[in-house]
């Protein structure tokens, strides 16, 4: 990428990143956790992620403190065509083959579980929902220093 193109995408960034700070932020409602992961793990997978496991406690805090929802206005979102669509990320059913696509968004239901987005990610990684003034904002991991 030349010096010019990667200022242009710097200065984007920064226009972006300094739009969202006015934007509506909602975060996933901690009352909806059980119900979502019952969804997405049925059968085999609810052993997989039992309130005494590990990987609910990461699944917890993950949901809770990394995910949020952006409202922007569209024609600043629609300046950044590098946004990955919520449309482009496959569907998490290996536990529940009948797991479905949203066909709409509401924040106080969309279940992030659903969808194979890389929580593990070492940085903010932001999907656009597809039709919408909505961003997904999956905040990095916390990295423990050993």
């Amino acid at each position: 990428m030349s010096l010019t193109k990667q200022a242009c995408l710097g200065l984007l960034l920064l226009a972006f990143n300094f739009s969202t700070v006015q934007a509506q932020v909602t975060k996933p409602d901690p009352a909806n956790f059980d119900r979502f992961v019952t969804q997405v793990y049925t059968g085999s997978g609810a052993d997989y992620i039992k309130p005494d496991t590990r990987r609910y406690v990461y699944m917890k805090e993950l949901f809770e403190k990394r995910i949020s929802y952006v409202k922007s206005d569209a024609e600043k979102l629609d300046l950044d065509s590098n946004l990955k669509l919520l449309s482009e990320v496959p569907m998490y059913n290996l536990y529940n083959p009948g797991l479905s696509r949203d066909s709409g968004f509401d924040p106080d239901r969309f279940n992030p579980f659903k969808y194979q987005f890389d929580f593990y990610a070492a940085k903010k990684l932001i999907y656009r929902i597809d039709g919408t003034e909505y961003l997904i904002v999956i905040a990095p991991q916390e990295r423990k220093n050993q």
